[in-house]
This record gives C-alpha cells, structure tokens and sequence, in this order.
C-alpha cells in the first residue's frame, strides 16, 4: 500500500483486514517511506502518521527526524530521531545517519575520513532511492547553514589528482541506473558519496504532523 486510500479500499474488501488494520504491531511496522501524501485526506494522514510515530515506528521516527532537521532546523533532535530510528533496524535511516557522520568528518583539506561499513553498491541503491522521484518532495525550503557549510567544506575534486584517475588501462563500474562511471579509490568513492549526499538527502524530506 502506497496512500491512506490503498488502506481503505483493503480493509473494504478484505474483511479480515479491518482487524488487522487496528492491530498496534500494524502502525508499528507499516512501510511509510513510499507513502503518498493525498491532499485531499490530510486528516487521515495526518491521523495515521501520529498513531505509527506514538507506537514507536522507525519509518515514522526517520520522517518526522528529517522533517525537524531540515524543515524546522532542530538539529539535534532531527540527528537524534535518525539514529533512533537506525537503531530500530530503518534501512533508509541507517543510511542516512552513517552518511551524515561522514559528511561531518571532512577536515581541513575537504577530506572525508569516518568511513561507513556499506558496499558500494548498497550505496549505489540507496542513492537510488534518495534521488528518486517517488520520494522527492520538497524544493522550496532551505539546507541549515551546519549542513550547507560542511558540504562547502568538502573536495568533489579529489579524485582528479588521485592515482585511481590515472590507471591505465581505466576501470569502469555500471550504476543501477545504467550509467557507466569510472571506479575510484575508498578516499575518493567516499569524497564524492559524501558530497552527493550532502547536496541530495534534503530533497528528501517531507511535512510531518506534530502531536497536539
């Protein structure tokens, strides 16, 4: 189910599916990442996201995290939501919050250093997700100026003077997307994953109901 309208055409024609709909352990795991927002059923959104964050959900726990970093710029309780949320087995938000801990690692020379324990092409998918349309919402709101001065900070250009730009004959990797992208060194993939990411992940984020 991808919208509020998916949830009540179930529970219409699956009768069964109406007590399992006011099952706790059904907000508490319902998938929320590629959940429709319907304008004209804000109410019941707005309704069913409070019950699954009040329950404990770690998809409701990432979203309203980013919602309170990037849109409300409360930078520690927005971090700390995304790390709860990665601790309660979030895919997407484990992601995020190692990617941010990256993207605050860079130093002095625009060099990144707390690499994460993901392959490259777990990476590649969730860069896949993040930059995909069915989850970008939002474009009219501006990145915290912790976050843009730390993305500033960084060197995109680093692999232009590393040795892996130098190979001869060069290697090549295929993306998800099909893109065929020249293979880089751990420094330099990590560089410019972090760089991405910081230009990226905003995008992302989505409104999210506070309690009353």
């Amino acid at each position: 189910m991808t919208g509020i309208r998916d949830f009540g055409c179930a529970r219409i024609a699956f009768p069964g599916f109406n007590e399992v709909g006011r099952d706790d352990h059904f907000y508490r795991s319902a998938d929320l990442i590629f959940f429709n927002d319907w304008a004209n059923e804000v109410n019941a959104i707005r309704a069913f996201k409070v019950k699954c964050y009040s329950l404990g959900n770690p998809e409701a726990i990432y979203l309203r995290g980013m919602y309170e970093y990037f849109f409300l710029h409360l930078l520690d309780e927005g971090r700390e939501k995304i790390h709860r949320a990665a601790e309660r087995g979030s895919v997407l938000a484990q992601f995020v919050d190692a990617m941010m801990n990256l993207a605050f690692s860079v130093d002095g020379r625009g060099i990144v250093h707390n690499y994460p324990a993901f392959t490259r092409q777990h990476v590649d998918e969730m860069f896949q997700i993040i930059i995909g349309w069915k989850i970008r919402h939002n474009w009219d709101y501006e990145k915290p100026p912790t976050f843009i001065s730390v993305a500033e900070r960084m060197d995109p250009n680093v692999a232009h003077s590393c040795w892996c730009s130098n190979l001869d004959p060069p290697m090549f990797v295929v993306s998800l997307d099909g893109s065929r992208l020249r293979w880089k060194c751990d420094r330099c993939f990590w560089n410019c994953a972090a760089w991405e990411f910081c230009y990226a992940i905003h995008l992302s984020a989505r409104a999210w109901p506070i309690e009353d």
